[in-house]
């Protein structure tokens, strides 16, 4: 299996700590596509492969460009969205870079692994569908509640996903609606937010599932960490307050006998009233810093 993930210079020795855990504990056979933001030079990839025990391949920048723009052809506001930001390289060219794979596996290169685990990527966790984190806090999504109001097309999703881990079975995705909403500005009230809020309507179209937040949560101020926890998704603006916390926690950790099985729980339908509710609770926590 090829699992693909997207890193920079910036922050690298993190980066390569989380996919070195990620071969240490991953029991399926498994090698890394690594897609470059265009900061890497040759040396950085040299010590990437010799840290990585040469596991790891490198797109080049470029082509990879040409490929997404060549199978989004037809599709002008995804083009555009692949060709203006970030978030548009990382969703979208992992989805084109093998194209004989029915199914992409993505990993965010801030997930740090803990303990043995299996069934994350196997087709069968994937095969009609998609695979996502759960989000247990929030929609971390680009809407406003009313948006979901009204008449003529209207947008759907799903509760709370992070896009830490996509993986998708490609015939699965809805690219009428992808086009139609990433041609929706008025929709795209957060532009980081942008993309998964997509995916999340992709999710509400096909048989999407997400990883227990038991076995591998988002880091947020009140996140638990658990025996039956295998890994941690280090969210950006709360990892230096974990990471000490985290970095003990792996010396008392004891060997498993046996790797944990990866549990999926399904994507269940999000309505503008919970939306609504869910939309506070994010304001409390980070005007208020209220968990």
């Amino acid at each position: 299996m090829v699992v693909q993930s997207l890193i920079g210079a910036k922050g690298l020795p993190f980066y390569l700590r989380c996919l070195q855990s990620l071969l240490d504990h991953c029991r399926e056979e498994i090698s890394l596509l690594i897609h470059q933001d265009g900061t890497l030079n040759e040396k950085h990839r040299q010590d990437i492969q010799g840290q990585l025990s040469d596991k790891a391949n490198f797109t080049d920048p470029n082509r990879s460009l040409e490929k997404t723009m060549d199978g989004l052809r037809g599709r002008r506001h995804c083009q555009s969205i692949r060709r203006e930001s970030f978030w548009g390289q990382e969703f979208f060219d992992p989805l084109f870079a093998n194209p004989n794979d029915s199914i992409s596996f993505y990993l965010d290169a801030d997930i740090l692994f803990l303990r043995p685990f299996c069934g994350l990527f196997s087709p069968s966790s994937v095969n009609n569908g998609a695979l996502f984190l759960r989000d247990t806090q929030w929609d971390a999504y680009c809407l406003r509640p009313w948006q979901f109001l009204g008449f003529g097309d209207r947008p759907s999703i799903v509760q709370g996903i992070t896009t830490a881990v996509v993986c998708w079975d490609k015939e699965m995705i809805d690219w009428e609606y992808l086009e139609w909403f990433l041609g929706r500005k008025d929709f795209h009230n957060i532009p980081e937010w942008v993309l998964p809020t997509a995916q999340a309507g992709l999710a509400s179209r096909c048989q999407a599932r997400v990883v227990s937040p038991i076995q591998l949560p988002n880091l947020y101020p009140n996140a638990k960490i658990s025996e039956k926890t295998f890994g941690v998704h280090l969210l950006g603006s709360y990892r230096e307050h974990w990471l000490p916390i985290i970095t003990g926690m792996e010396e008392e950790i004891e060997p498993l006998e046996r790797p944990m099985e990866v549990l999926l729980e399904p994507c269940r339908p999000r309505g503008p009233l919970s939306y609504g509710k869910n939309q506070v609770t994010r304001w409390i926590n980070t005007r208020l810093d209220r968990w």
